[in-house]
């Protein structure tokens, strides 16, 4: 056994135990304040209860992911994939999968035939990203003016200019802002943002695919962007495969049970096998594992699991708040040589406290911005 596959297996143990205790820590949470699950999981009502669970594991992996990227970035001055295909592929794959999940969802509403309202649904889904981000990015603002002293280094016009791009979703360039070198590099997760808009804005063109043979059409461009497309084109394939799943499950064209056989063994092919998720292969491999969760039976029950589906339900802004608590807690808690020293169990205990830190302010900022925002209280006669 080589010297990375002992690393990765040492860092799969502990990280693990470190997922187990945050796991064990929502569901303490849940038990403490009733009144807390109530208002967080009260806002499921209608949703797929595996699909919210695998929400909550892909966050945690994310956070893991970059806190490994983080240390060493620390260390090397190098902001790269880690070493290990698991220590890689609990970010990549989380996102491939996020990917999926949002386009199956859109896509099993239109298989049916329903009728889509696209100005309401555009504007309901500003309404479900756009203020968390812009709460993210003042965190953002607020982080860089700390750090560069509340000195403007720029004119004022030239700050809300830089502001203004990174409210963007990442249309724009997101630049340096008042002059803090590597602004990016406090809150790297943005860029996901642009291939949701850019997969959301395509959907009233999509729909027109939606019925009888026509969905196949898409199915083929998606299977040909992940053969020959670059890498940045290749992620729209995870959209096109959250539009195949999506199919698959509504025609019930396999058992559950069967999907979530499929599901692990694709798993276990993927960890073994791949460092990234760039080709057809992996494409194929992380569509079953989906379809594998999407069962909700077996090994993936676990995903209904209320401390996972409160993970889920609150992991937008976990998803948006982790990099910036991980960059805080490298650089002005524990200081950059310090972290980038950090090894085995003072490591995982650090992303312990990372995870908390997060998940605490994801609480709070779901119940007092993502849930106002996405389920306006109605109006008083």
């Amino acid at each position: 056994m080589n010297t990375t596959m002992i690393s990765t297996l040492s860092t799969l143990a502990g990280l693990g135990s470190v997922a187990v205790l945050v796991f064990l820590l929502a569901g303490g949470l849940l038990k403490a304040f009733p009144r807390l699950a109530d208002s967080v999981l009260g806002g499921a009502s209608g949703r797929t209860g595996e699909l919210d669970g695998l929400r909550g594991a892909l966050s945690l992996l994310v956070v893991l992911h970059h806190s490994l990227i983080v240390r060493d970035y620390c260390a090397t001055g190098r902001y790269e994939p880690p070493v290990g295909n698991f220590n890689n592929l609990a970010g990549e794959a989380a996102v491939a999968l996020f990917f999926v999940i949002t386009a199956s969802l859109y896509w099993k509403r239109l298989l049916t035939g329903a009728r889509i309202d696209w100005p309401r649904l555009l504007i309901g889904r500003l309404r479900r990203l756009g203020p968390m981000y812009a709460v993210a990015v003042a965190v953002l603002v607020a982080i860089v003016m700390a750090e560069t002293g509340f000195v403007l280094n720029v004119s004022p016009a030239e700050l809300i200019v830089e502001i203004g791009q990174w409210l963007s979703f990442d249309f724009l360039a997101l630049p340096d802002i008042n002059g803090r070198p590597q602004t990016y590099f406090i809150e790297v997760v943005v860029w996901t943002l642009r291939y949701e808009w850019q997969f959301v804005l395509c959907l009233p063109l999509l729909a027109l695919f939606a019925r009888g043979r026509r969905p196949w059409v898409l199915y083929a461009a998606g299977l040909a962007l992940a053969a020959f497309g670059s890498a940045d084109n290749l992620l729209y394939a995870y959209f096109a495969a959250g539009l195949i799943a999506a199919d698959l499950n509504a025609r019930q064209t396999l058992p559950p049970r069967v999907w979530a056989g499929l599901g692990i063994v694709s798993l276990a092919v993927l960890l073994a096998c791949y460092h990234d998720i760039y080709g057809l292969p992996q494409v194929g491999l992380i569509t079953l594992i989906f379809l594998g969760a999407s069962s909700g039976i077996g090994p993936w029950a676990i995903l209904r699991a209320r401390p996972l589906r409160f993970l889920g339900m609150i992991s937008y802004s976990v998803y948006l708040l982790h990099h910036m608590v991980l960059h805080l807690f490298a650089e002005q808690i524990f200081g950059v040589e310090r972290f980038a020293a950090l090894d085995g169990w003072a490591f995982q205990g650090a992303v312990l406290m990372i995870g908390t830190t997060a998940i605490l302010l994801s609480i709070i900022t779901y119940l007092t911005v993502e849930r106002p925002w996405s389920h306006p209280a109605p109006a008083r006669s």
